[in-house]
């Protein structure tokens, strides 16, 4: 979901999650931490916090410094489930959360959600739930919504929704949640139990961290990437081994193929289970003590090359796999399960039996850089002592949205899909890799850095800007690429574009370029750096219609983070296109570089 560009906070998020039949895909909203706030990640708080109409608590500190998260239910039905049932799988999935050992935090049923205005318990319906998420008039519940029949949510796929209803007044924390889920799919008989169950595991995930989403074997066992399924696999053998160790926070749920022999239809049924890396993302946030020693850290940059200098480049994600016990991929044949697993009262497997040849699979972990370890870095946690190889792994270009993957508004294609960190750097061969021992006892292994392959490396052509460029009739021609332009921006100077972000959002875009391509589709990446001054710059890829005020919705590509350092990228075809530069805040002078992928 965009966040409005013109708050500068921490806002009110609710994230959902729709149903795509056409693509047999169903997209459920969310690892890391999914807010983020002046650099740090966002966390329940860590004192008590009460109050409201019905003077309630959502939050208290134990003497450990262990917090306790209170929720209140719904006392309506959910879909075909009775309120009993109901209740009993959200205990459930906060069960699997309080389980984790290697985190401090736990969450507490603390009865039925109250109306603040009786103090009677009530069903909530579409006629009464917006006075539970009233981020002005909060009623501190923590309520879990039972959109019995879709009234709230609708009937039209979106299956579930979270959001944080108040942080601490600086946003440094969380105060108070929300999660809705929908019961229409389940009456429709669109999912089974199991698989809601798997969903709304996922979903609780952005309510207990609050965590974003992950991908690491979720893009193989889905057939999302064909370049990213291991030699020698198709369809079925990627869902069959890869569909088990889907990592909860994988923001797809997805079929297996007809000649599938899992025995499973579909991913839900396997995040209901915590995976290892939901678990770590979950333990960096609320770290025991015997987290840190038992574990060890990975730590390096994500970077590509233009010329002589080197960018920082933050929302790639980073993959860590061991390697020690058994090589990556695991051998074609391999089972995920050697025997059928144990299943329980409600359709959920075990999770599959520690092997040599998949824990590749089971110990793997992942991290986006530029979240809170700063621009363009990332540290991977939580990983047992071994050989590991890492991978720089293209986020899927679908998740965007409220299915996004990182902090980019739209993902960054990669040149290679899949390469991997290696010594030496010069290496050209991007299939050969370099193992990283990783140790306990809280060491992190620094300066695995990977850089970014495929880009055109050559000094760039310097441009430097002429005078007032403000629509797309005045636009600067920056000339073959690729280009680096030198420029500057300030918040006072006059604007001829506006981006509406909605809301009363608008960012204003003073200065205008335009460059051509010819090829049928080229691979481009446009950076926007800082060169002095503090302040904010954003970014944004117009069509040649763009004038006036235009909806956010047909600006192709924009990245307008609280920075001043952007990066937006895709593969376009032949034409020419437009570059806009906001100052959003301050007088900046800054680098644009537009690079296209190596011929």
């Amino acid at each position: 979901m965009i966040r409005p560009h013109v708050a500068r906070r921490v806002a009110r998020h609710l994230v959902a999650g729709l149903l795509i039949a056409a693509a047999s895909s169903w997209q459920v909203e969310a690892g890391g931490p999914l807010y983020i706030n002046a650099g740090r990640a966002v966390l329940w708080a860590n004192h008590t916090v009460q109050g409201g109409p019905l003077n309630s608590t959502t939050v208290t500190v134990d003497r450990n410094g262990t917090r306790r998260v209170f929720y209140h239910v719904d006392s309506g039905p959910l879909g075909t489930l009775s309120n009993a049932d109901g209740i009993r799988l959200t205990d459930r999935i906060f069960g699997e959360y309080s389980g984790i050992p290697t985190a401090a935090i736990n969450f507490v049923n603390a009865g039925a959600i109250l109306d603040p205005d009786t103090g009677e318990a009530v069903d909530v319906d579409g006629t009464n739930f917006a006075k539970f998420i009233d981020s002005d008039h909060p009623t501190f519940q923590n309520p879990i919504i039972f959109d019995h029949d879709g009234s709230i949510l609708g009937t039209g796929g979106v299956l579930g929704a979270f959001g944080a209803v108040t942080f601490e007044p600086d946003g440094s924390a969380v105060t108070e949640g929300v999660v809705i889920l929908n019961g229409f799919p389940l009456t429709a008989d669109l999912l089974s139990t199991t698989s809601f169950l798997g969903v709304f595991t996922h979903e609780f995930g952005h309510f207990a961290g609050p965590l974003d989403h992950a991908q690491i074997n979720g893009l193989i066992g889905a057939g999302a990437f064909d370049a990213a399924i291991p030699a020698g696999f198709d369809f079925t053998d990627a869902y069959d081994l890869f569909a088990p160790f889907t990592e909860t926070m994988f923001p797809f749920l997805y079929f297996g193929t007809p000649d599938s022999t899992v025995g499973f239809p579909d991913s839900g049924y396997f995040i209901a289970t915590l995976d290892r890396d939901t678990k770590n993302a979950f333990s960096n946030l609320y770290p025991t003590p015997a987290y840190r020693l038992t574990t060890g850290s990975i730590e390096g940059q994500v970077f590509f090359r233009s010329g002589k200098d080197k960018i920082l480049v933050s929302g790639m994600n980073v993959v860590a796999r061991r390697i020690s016990e058994g090589a990556y991929p695991p051998p074609l044949g391999t089972k995920a399960f050697p025997t059928p697993p144990a299943i329980d009262a409600d359709g959920v497997p075990s999770a599959p039996p520690h092997q040599a040849a998949t824990d590749s699979l089971s110990t793997v972990s992942s991290a986006v850089t530029g979240l809170d370890f700063g621009r363009g870095t990332y540290r991977i946690q939580g990983l047992p002592f071994g050989l590991y190889e890492v991978m720089l792994q293209e986020i899927y270009p679908g998740a965007v949205g409220g299915s996004s993957i990182g902090p980019l508004q739209f993902q960054l294609p990669l040149p290679i899909i899949e390469e991997y960190f290696r010594l030496p750097k010069t290496s050209n061969d991007v299939k050969k890799f370099t193992p990283v021992l990783t140790l306990p006892l809280g060491v992190t292994t620094h300066n695995v850095d990977l850089e970014v392959n495929g880009l055109d490396t050559s000094e760039p052509n310097v441009v430097k800007e002429d005078g007032l460029h403000p629509t797309v009739a005045t636009a600067q021609a920056l000339g073959s690429l690729p280009v680096r332009l030198r420029g500057e921006a300030a918040a006072s100077d006059p604007a001829g574009i506006g981006v509406d972000f909605g809301g009363g959002a608008v960012g204003l875009v003073q200065d205008v370029y335009k460059f051509t391509l010819t090829a049928d589709s080229t691979l481009v990446w446009i950076s926007l750096e800082p060169t002095k001054d503090k302040g904010d710059l954003d970014l944004y890829l117009f069509f040649s219609t763009a004038k006036g005020l235009v909806p956010v919705a047909q600006v192709p590509r924009y990245s307008a983070t609280e920075t001043a350092h952007e990066l937006i990228g895709g593969v376009f075809g032949p034409g020419t296109w437009y570059i806009g530069v906001s100052a959003f805040e301050g007088d900046l002078k800054y680098d644009l570089r537009v690079i296209p992928q190596v011929q």
